[in-house]
């Protein structure tokens, strides 16, 4: 008898689970829809005009995308020659977003040349030739750039230096001038120990200058190092969305009624709790969502992936990737299907899936994607 039922519910649960990967295949296939690139710089087809038309009714839009490819800030540039938007939130702390910024509007181009070409390096995701380009076609539009991340493991240099030439302490120099002659003399180890953010002198030499008399620009920088340090060397990743949030609600009253575009990794942008699974975080898509909610405003949530680009993806993805090609981009319309899942009639095991379907109204697929390359490689 125990025989009869485990069979009889093994075929149900068969079914059951036949039934509804049939039910999220058709809810893809009648809410996806292809568009393409076109000969200026943008693209054409539904599900272009579909996406356009969100994206102008909505107060915030927050891109959610996987890192280093040529593809998102093409598909970023098109968005902005398209809609213009009052500000831009990238993935880089604020600190050096307003020092390259400053260099790009301030240099001559030779004198700008020669400051990439010592610091590229420190520029985080604007090392990066087209995610640089998309910064500079952003600050020619004169949209407000924000950077809302904790210091680049990588920008101790650039960030010093800065610092050590708006000082107008003698003892504070002479400390600069200590931990830039220390970061160069790791730079060239292996490992963790190329870093000299992560070293205990560079955290006695923090710890020695908030004890002096500082400007407050540099006190906020200083503390600003010491709380990335700290993130770093706990592989807090809690304390980094805390980081990201107070960020965006320091600078709240500055771009809280405008038309704001966010641009940060996938895991950042949900309007629900975070895609990583392991994780019940609420990061600061959650947090712009609420803000425009409270706000009677509306902000948008879109997930931008390439194909085949990682096995996960492609597992949890599969109904979506059945539908897409090797030569057109699809918008996918997620609303219906979380609409679906609400009603009890759509269940999806699949928790990662299942984020994204609760967490984004778009998901766009890219046919092929292609990695991005520095600055300086020609």
């Amino acid at each position: 008898m125990k025989k009869i039922i485990f069979l009889l519910l093994t075929l149900f649960l068969t079914n059951f689970n036949y039934a509804q990967n049939i039910l999220l295949d058709s809810l893809v296939q009648k809410n996806g829809f292809p568009f393409q690139n076109d000969k200026n710089s943008s693209f054409q087809g539904k599900g272009w005009d579909i996406l356009l038309d969100e994206i102008k009714q909505s107060n915030s839009v927050l891109l959610g995308e996987v890192h280093f490819t040529n593809e998102i800030p093409y598909f970023t540039n098109a968005i902005i020659n398209e809609v213009d938007f009052d500000n831009y939130f990238l993935e880089v702390d604020p600190y050096s977003v307003d020092l390259i910024e400053t260099k790009i509007k301030s240099l001559s181009t030779e004198q700008l040349n020669s400051f990439v070409k010592e610091y590229y390096i420190s520029f985080s995701f604007l090392q990066y030739e087209p995610e640089f380009t998309l910064f500079n076609n952003l600050i020619k539009r004169n949209t407000k750039i924000y950077g809302v991340e904790q210091m680049s493991v990588s920008a101790d240099q650039m960030i010093i230096s800065n610092l050590k030439e708006t000082s107008k302490n003698k003892k504070v120099i002479e400390i600069y001038d200590q931990m830039l002659h220390n970061s160069k003399l790791v730079a060239s180890k292996e490992g963790l120990e190329k870093y000299y953010m992560l070293s205990e002198d560079c955290l006695q030499k923090l710890d020695l200058l908030l004890k002096l008399k500082l400007s407050v620009k540099e006190r906020k920088q200083i503390e600003a190092f010491k709380l990335s340090r700290e993130i770093y060397t706990k592989r807090s990743h809690p304390l980094r969305i805390q980081l990201m949030k107070n960020i965006l609600l320091t600078q709240m009253p500055d771009w809280n009624n405008k038309k704001n575009l966010f641009k940060f990794g996938a895991n950042h942008m949900p309007k629900g709790e975070t895609i990583l699974t392991k994780t019940d975080l609420y990061d600061i898509g959650s947090l712009i969502s609420n803000i425009e909610e409270a706000n009677f405003r509306k902000s948008l949530h879109i997930m931008v992936v390439g194909k085949g680009e990682d096995e996960d993806d492609n597992n949890s993805f599969k109904s979506f990737l059945n539908m897409v090609n090797n030569e057109q981009w699809y918008c996918f319309d997620l609303k219906p299907l979380k609409k679906s899942i609400l009603q009890n009639k759509l269940k999806v095991d699949d928790v990662y899936l299942s984020r994204v379907i609760k967490g984004y109204d778009y998901l766009i697929y890219i046919p092929k994607v292609t990695k991005s390359r520095d600055i300086l490689i020609k």
